[in-house]
């Protein structure tokens, strides 16, 4: 794959699995059983709930307006493919001119690399013996494949330089710098030039640049918290302006982005002092869908401060009333088995009547307790009614589900996502 922004004709294509429908695919119509899952069409009435849609104009909103942002603040985007582990999301990052696709763990990588991903960054350190050794075999043997990993310490370089294969094509790393109380990453700046030192000395690593992770940082959604955000950014800039001395090609520096994408461009993305080849990457993985809750109050405050990408929510679960046991109580059919509860629970956006099939704002009311299979509404609903709610942290919902429609703004099913977890 050639450096740089693909152009037309060189994006990455996928290998992208054919799944048919089985019993396991919670929410299929019993019609769409041993049918492909491409070839399933109807609208949402047709599916038994709980079911998770995604809502596919707010899709190719985020997409579109994550890859103008990046053009026009020279950034790249490796959006972090752990969020979704959709080859078909995956594919559509990919069409929007991505660098590379981000992963977390090994296993992840070895999924994408199958589907025939080429350029990956491994956002973690490194130190599965067995691990190590394949993706040394796979870069030795596939010269269009590269992938980077963290390094953070001299033993990761150690476990690393033991296991990787002598006379192969190097593995580039990044140097992570961590927060106190926070990840992995160095702590102590005074450690980094050894390392890139150390780095550089091996026969079997090659030093490619800088990264961490900023939405790490703890706060309260206040200007506090943005300046603690934009402090960590200056220290990871000082780090590379320094270690760009005597730095030969294309230094990267990648950070998360996902909740502080604008103050990432405005402290990373100006001229950089050694007017070398920088490449700053955003690694963003919830921008694609965004949320109805935790993401979007980072919306709400960087708007204080900045012209905030305007992101849209995309998922959204439906859910329906199974009993109203007490007055301002409803039980819907939903719980943690169906989505993510760690940043907030669902937000009620919809509602279609038991006997109706209007889609109509939800009535005031709120989850306020969820069980494995479920949800406690207090608010004035009624039995066989259906409620559409807006989900908070993607990340933690996309792992409950292994497939699940796409639809437009009528609810019409236009498509499939599917999941690798």
């Amino acid at each position: 794959m050639a450096d740089g922004p693909p152009r037309q004709g060189e994006v990455t294509v996928l290998d992208v699995p054919e799944v048919t429908v089985s019993a396991r695919h919670k929410g299929f119509p019993f019609a769409a059983l041993g049918r492909l899952a491409t070839d399933v069409s109807g609208t949402l009435d047709d599916f038994l709930t709980p079911i998770l849609v995604l809502k596919n104009a707010p899709l190719r909103h985020n997409l579109a307006t994550m890859a103008r942002f990046c053009a026009e603040h020279a950034l790249s985007l490796a959006p972090h493919v752990k969020t979704t582990m959709s080859p078909e999301i995956a594919s559509a990052q990919l069409e929007h001119g991505v660098w590379a696709l981000t992963l977390a763990t090994p296993s992840q990588v070895r999924t994408f690399r199958e589907l025939g991903a080429q350029r990956v960054v491994l956002a973690n350190e490194l130190v599965d013996p067995q691990a190590i050794a394949w993706l040394g075999a796979e870069l030795t043997e596939n010269a269009d494949f590269t992938c980077y990993c963290y390094v953070d310490s001299f033993d990761g370089i150690d476990v690393l330089e033991k296991e990787l294969p002598p006379g192969g094509r190097p593995l580039p790393v990044l140097l992570e710098l961590g927060v106190e109380g926070g990840r992995a990453g160095v702590r102590d700046l005074g450690l980094l030039p050894s390392l890139a030192e150390r780095v550089r000395s091996s026969a079997v690593l090659e030093l490619a640049g800088v990264g961490g992770f900023e939405g790490i940082i703890a706060g309260g959604l206040n200007a506090g918290l943005l300046a603690d955000v934009r402090e960590y950014l200056r220290r990871l800039r000082d780090v590379a302006d320094e270690l760009l001395a005597g730095f030969e090609g294309e230094f990267v520096v990648t950070v998360g982005g996902s909740a502080f994408p604008e103050l990432v461009a405005e402290e990373l993305g100006p001229r950089w002092q050694r007017n070398r080849p920088v490449r700053v990457v955003l690694r963003s993985g919830c921008y694609v869908t965004h949320d109805s809750l935790a993401y979007q109050d980072f919306r709400r405050l960087m708007s204080t401060e900045y012209r905030a990408l305007p992101l849209r929510p995309s998922l959204e679960l439906w859910g329906r009333v199974l009993s109203c046991p007490e007055p301002g109580l409803a039980i819907l059919d939903f719980g943690k088995r169906d989505t993510g509860v760690d940043a907030g629970f669902p937000v009620p956006l919809h509602r279609i009547r038991r006997d109706g099939s209007e889609v109509e704002p939800a009535p005031p009311g709120e989850l306020t307790a969820l069980n494995d299979q479920h949800a406690y509404f207090r608010g004035e609903l009624t039995v066989g009614d259906r409620v559409g709610f807006g989900i908070s942290h993607p990340c933690t919902t996309f792992d409950k589900w292994r497939l699940f429609p796409a639809v437009d703004d009528a609810y019409h099913v236009c498509g499939m996502v599917q999941t690798l977890f």
